[in-house]
């Protein structure tokens, strides 16, 4: 049976990112996958503190909160969902805070020409779910980083992204939805 653990970022439960999201892990379960879901706005943690104590003292982050259940999670899942709008040209600022705690998923050699080794098992999978209200070509720089962050990780990547998007209205992302649940069939 796959593991699978969403990652929300959005602090609209029924944002565009959480609702394809959801269309991903619902499929999922109805394959048989374990879900495990964590909606950041909800839960208590904070962001990295630079205390370096996972590259100094442990293999993982130092702090006991929800936040390192979550990173916990992300080393025994198969498929981990990143979703999270983009807000003021980057992630949501709750999504960030976790973002800047996987830092302690990287081990660290600065004696070598790349320093940086993934503590994650190999063979997993990221799905980065992105939402925005501009249009595609706009914040192709947050892909890119967040594509890069999580392969350094460790994760194949697959990028999902609902653009033109409005805080205003429900937007319509079911063709989004239907990649997601179509994604969720072929990894599951």
């Amino acid at each position: 049976m796959k593991k699978v653990v969403s990652i929300l970022g959005s602090p609209r439960i029924k944002g565009s990112s959480s609702r394809i999201a959801a269309s991903f892990t619902e499929e999922a379960k109805r394959l048989g996958a374990d879900i495990e879901i964590f909606p950041l706005n909800s839960m208590k943690y904070r962001g990295c503190q630079g205390c370096e104590a996972c590259h100094t003292k442990l293999d993982h982050c130092a702090f006991e909160d929800d936040g390192k259940k979550a990173l916990d999670s992300m080393r025994t899942a198969d498929v981990v969902v990143f979703a999270s709008p983009v807000y003021m040209g980057d992630t949501s600022g709750q999504f960030k805070l976790l973002m800047d705690r996987t830092w302690s998923h990287v081990a660290v050699d600065y004696s070598k020409d790349y320093p940086f080794v993934n503590r994650i098992p190999e063979g997993k999978v990221a799905v980065l779910i992105l939402s925005q209200a501009s249009d595609e070509n706009t914040h192709l720089d947050v892909v890119e980083r967040y594509t890069e962050t999580l392969a350094m990780l460790g994760f194949d990547v697959k990028v999902l992204r609902a653009t033109g998007q409005s805080m205003e209205v429900e937007n319509d992302v079911s063709a989004i939805e239907a990649e997601a649940s179509a994604l969720a069939r072929m990894l599951c």
